[in-house]
């Protein structure tokens, strides 16, 4: 039996944005607000610690690491497998396709991750008028972060959220085939897999190479380094959500 080729319309693809953005506050309002209070919780700390340093001088940068910026990053994985897995079937019983679907999907992923970036760039430039809101304090551009431009930190931050958006992609991919089963094993083999890289860097006396090698980039340049793994997490979850049955 020969199958059809459905051909791509945007028609489909703008269904599917408009099915995922129906549910705003799993894919926003939760991420921004989660961030903002874990934002709040380190600001809070910022002025416990200084009371108790009452008036010993603290260090120049005691304030300056901080990676409580990131979570929202990182929880984009979470955001990306809730969003597939509440959505997958639905759009495709609508009559998507899972080639429309999933380019809606990544077209949504995309726009999650420029909002997010340009977020927390904007608040990184607000942080620093305010001179880390009063604080010295270093939230949304901590550590090697703190010199470099707005607009650089937007284009780094996208990236990196770009990355995680289609890490979870994949894995969302893998809930939505074989559900829990599928994506432990997926995320088991992801495992297995780094520390093999791991392994063979030590083993190789690769190490030190590496470490030089990224030591002597800039942030912006090792965030474009992140590109070919993001496209290949987007392809990889393509492949594994072709087969994938929708469950009603």
């Amino acid at each position: 039996m020969t199958a059809i080729a459905v051909p791509t319309t945007p028609r489909r693809i703008a269904t599917t944005v408009r099915v995922h953005l129906s549910n705003p506050w799993a894919l926003l309002y939760m991420p921004a607000l989660i961030t903002l209070g874990v934002f709040a919780l380190n600001f809070t700390v910022w002025h416990i610690v200084l009371f108790a340093a009452g008036d010993d001088p603290l260090e120049p940068d005691a304030f300056d690491y901080n990676g409580g910026g990131s979570w929202v990053m990182f929880y984009a994985v979470v955001v990306a497998v809730q969003a597939m897995n509440q959505t997958f079937s639905f759009t495709v019983g609508l009559g998507s396709t899972r080639r429309d679907y999933y380019l809606g999907t990544s077209l949504i992923f995309v726009m999650l991750s420029v909002t997010f970036g340009v977020g927390l760039a904007l608040l990184a430039g607000v942080e620093r008028l305010t001179d880390g809101w009063g604080v010295g304090g270093r939230f949304f551009a901590p550590s090697v972060l703190q010199t470099v431009p707005v607009w650089e930190l937007a284009a780094i931050y996208t990236l990196a959220m770009m990355l995680l958006m289609f890490v979870g992609a994949a894995c969302g991919a893998s809930f939505v085939r074989w559900a829990a089963t599928g994506l432990i094993a997926f995320l088991g083999s992801l495992l297995v897999l780094a520390v093999a890289i791991v392994f063979l860097i030590v083993w190789g006396g690769w190490w030190q190479p590496i470490v030089d090698f990224f030591a002597a980039r800039t942030p912006w340049e090792i965030a474009l380094l992140s590109l070919p793994i993001t496209i290949v997490a987007g392809l990889g979850g393509f492949a594994l959500l072709r087969r994938a049955t929708p469950k009603g």
